[in-house]
């Protein structure tokens, strides 16, 4: 199977495996330092477009908790069943990322174990879905691979695909948009070995 079908088959496995890999992942919030330096750069009662947002918990839950306004797109109807019944005052949209468009700006951009689904060509398209819906001063944080490659991993026996540009990559088109980088940490310890990318937009790019 080419790795092109693999990425286009993530929305099925999220949608067949939702409630069960929600149940895996659990509550426990190995994110919170990151998601507190998102929320530092964030304002009071921030507008949050978290992009893949899944079942909402726990990550949105805690932006919510800490006075978020959440937007969540996710491609997986189940998924997003699990985040209205969790949290109805929220608005759950059935898109996917790559394509969905909202009139509205807002003061936080979250891709969060979503963006490093996509190719590498859609990687750099979604840097103009990120400009696109943030206001001047939003914060923006996603994660990556720590250098440039694809890999497939596996979840329920089915073969999970991830891809990254390498870290100049991700530098200089964050540059092109309109976005400073305030941190970034590769294969982090203090987070499950994720790589991370936080940024704030500081210049108005189309």
């Amino acid at each position: 199977m080419s790795h092109v079908h693999l990425a286009k088959n993530i929305i099925q496995i999220y949608q067949k495996f939702g409630r069960d890999w929600s149940k895996l992942r659990g509550n426990h919030l190995y994110e919170k330092k990151w998601l507190n330096r998102f929320l530092d750069v964030l304002p009071a009662s921030a507008t949050v477009l978290d992009l893949g947002c899944g079942s909402g918990n726990p990550i949105a839950a805690y932006l919510i908790e800490n006075g978020c306004q959440v937007t969540g797109v996710d491609r997986s109807e189940v998924m997003l069943e699990m985040a209205r019944e969790s949290f109805p005052e929220q608005t759950w949209i059935n898109a996917d990322i790559r394509h969905f468009h909202a009139e509205q700006k807002f003061d936080g951009i979250l891709a969060w174990d979503s963006f490093f689904h996509l190719t590498p060509d859609d990687q750099h398209e979604m840097f103009a879905q990120f400009s696109a819906h943030a206001k001047l001063g939003a914060a923006l944080m996603f994660t990556s691979g720590p250098s440039h490659g694809e890999a497939i991993g596996e979840m329920f026996g089915e073969a999970l695909y991830h891809a990254s540009l390498n870290a100049e990559e991700y530098r200089t088109l964050l540059t092109q948009y309109g976005f400073d980088v305030v941190k970034m940490v590769a294969e982090d310890p203090e987070c499950t070995g994720h790589t991370v990318w936080l940024a704030k937009k500081m210049n108005h790019i189309p």
